[in-house]
């Protein structure tokens, strides 16, 4: 996986920049993943009927399909950006195939790996942000969670590529009626030590708009002013 700085000749950054409307290749962008559907109970029980889960996330209409939850990433990153001096993006948004989308016969591309996307992606990026609620589909997310901050060797003291306070874990939470004491609703070992692991910070949120305000306080506080010190 060395290199991934470039796609068939083309600098990442410069693709990023082209698939975001009003973006420039010298945006300080900062990379979000998180799920893009929710657990549908209907994949595991295909004969009954049950109502999506309950997910901050989730779509407004009770109606909406499980991968609008992917919208509404786009629509968190439309925020986040309008009100920081960032361009905060999700890979789908992204124009890079996957390498089974480059085996569609219309496609003339060769295609990249998932993982070496997010890797990619996240290289490309001043900033790097996981979001984890309890409902979402968040295996994707935690693979990126795992092979991304290896990437940059943020286990060791010495040699890391990039500054832990750069990257951050969100993850869905309740909270006492002054939100001054969380109890995280979304809990995975592997997730819940990742500081111990990357020293990477955890935020946590209680909905969408508590998520946007992290978001932004986590790139005002860190990822611009870090980014404009290198």
């Amino acid at each position: 996986m060395a290199g991934l700085t470039t796609y068939e000749g083309t600098p990442i950054r410069t693709i990023i920049a082209q698939s975001i409307p009003d973006a420039e290749p010298d945006d300080t962008f900062v990379f979000l993943m998180g799920p893009y559907r929710l657990l549908d109970p209907s994949y595991l029980y295909p004969d009954a009927e049950y109502p999506l889960p309950s997910d901050p996330l989730a779509p407004d209409r009770s109606t909406g399909a499980p991968d609008e939850i992917e919208a509404t990433l786009r629509t968190i990153c439309e925020r986040v950006s309008a009100e920081t001096s960032t361009t905060v993006f999700i890979a789908s948004v992204v124009e890079i195939p996957t390498k089974q989308e480059a085996e569609r016969p219309e496609c003339d591309e060769t295609g990249m790996a998932v993982i070496d996307q997010s890797i990619a992606f996240a290289k490309a990026s001043e900033g790097n942000a996981f979001v984890f609620t309890k409902a979402g589909l968040t295996t994707g997310a935690g693979a990126e969670a795992g092979a991304i901050p290896e990437y940059f060797r943020l286990r060791n003291d010495v040699g890391r590529l990039r500054d832990p306070r750069t990257f951050c874990i969100f993850a869905e939470a309740t909270a006492d009626s002054e939100r001054n004491v969380y109890e995280p609703r979304f809990s995975s070992a592997s997730i819940d030590e990742m500081d111990d692991a990357y020293d990477l910070r955890f935020r946590y949120f209680v909905d969408r708009p508590e998520l946007v305000d992290t978001l932004v306080d986590f790139i005002e506080a860190y990822v611009v002013p870090l980014s404009s010190s290198t």
